[in-house]
């Protein structure tokens, strides 16, 4: 019994790793969800921009644009998230998400089609989140299991 506890003594570093790893993906999802509050009721705590501000930004992007660029965003993020399963990777990027679905959000504001335009981009970060946690959530439980039994 005390050679097995010495065992797992020397393997909780590496499953506090993967635990942390599981809840970053989880804290990222949860900003993912603040945002998303805040951009349902349009940002009240931002700033207006001002005339000369929006002068010097230029004309925002179409809402077209903005889709387009989203669609492709989606596309993409999925491809590389199934990859990484694929190849038992444990590699994820939560908050680098995070930044580009906040992107969006900000881009569909100023354009002013964010009310429109909401349920795409949360929908979107929904279903990249998901995918993301399930994903670390499997790496996580197998580089657990395979540690546990090397004791």
């Amino acid at each position: 019994m005390a050679r097995g506890a010495k065992a797992n003594k020397g393997n909780i570093p590496e499953i506090r790793a993967l635990e942390r790893k599981l809840s970053l993906e989880m804290l990222a999802a949860a900003l993912f969800l603040l945002v998303s509050i805040g951009a349902g009721k349009g940002f009240p705590f931002l700033p207006a921009l001002t005339p000369k501000i929006r002068t010097v930004l230029g004309a925002p992007p179409s809402p077209n644009m903005i889709n387009t660029l989203l669609l492709l965003y989606i596309f993409s993020a999925i491809i590389l998230i199934l990859g990484r399963m694929m190849a038992a990777s444990g590699k994820a990027s939560p908050f680098g998400h995070l930044g580009y679905l906040t992107g969006f959000y900000f881009f569909h504001h100023f354009s002013g089609s964010l009310p429109e335009y909401f349920w795409a981009v949360f929908i979107t970060g929904i279903t990249i989140y998901f995918l993301e946690g399930y994903h670390i959530f499997l790496y996580c439980t197998e580089e657990s299991k395979k540690i546990r039994e090397k004791e």
